[in-house]
């Protein structure tokens, strides 16, 4: 009893690392030959935060991250930035993103595994209202956030 019991233990064993070996050696086409599921390359983050409305200008905070995961440096291309607001892309996205602090010699070229974080105050009355809610990402040449949504209320400012 013991035995059969050890070899369904091996058999269950050898059939899911089977299948595991199976599934992360798959390539496709479509992945140029890299393995299903892997995807280098940049990749990018956005978080919003409303602050108080006692503050001098009421503004949604948005925090910006974008990470290097692929093997070789990429340039960001940091002139093709847009904040997309409910699918509209903002014309002044190139004056959000040019305009406050910046890593020595700007946003160029991340090396692989490095990252960038900053934030920009977007004042409600500018590009919040009405109230309601707001669907926002960050796209540029190489990279598209995820879409997430922001929403003002009255109390908001």
């Amino acid at each position: 009893m013991l035995r059969r019991s050890a070899v369904r233990i091996v058999c269950t064993l050898l059939l899911a690392a089977t299948a595991l070996a199976q599934n992360t050696t798959q390539k496709t086409s479509s992945t140029g030959g890299r393995l299903a599921g892997k995807c280098p390359g940049l990749h990018a983050g956005i978080r919003a935060q409303v602050s108080p409305p006692y503050t001098e200008t009421p503004s949604v905070l948005l925090t910006f991250v974008l990470l290097n995961d692929s093997d070789t440096p990429l340039d960001v291309e940091a002139g093709s930035w847009r904040i997309i607001i409910n699918g509209g892309e903002l014309k002044d996205s190139g004056w959000i993103f040019g305009n406050g602090p910046a890593p020595e010699g700007g946003y160029e070229v991340l090396k692989p595994g490095e990252s960038y974080s900053f934030g920009k105050a977007m004042p409600i009355a500018e590009y919040f209202l009405p109230n309601g809610q707001y669907e926002v990402s960050w796209k540029g040449s190489a990279f598209q956030s995820p879409t997430i949504t922001v929403t003002i209320t009255p109390a908001s400012h």
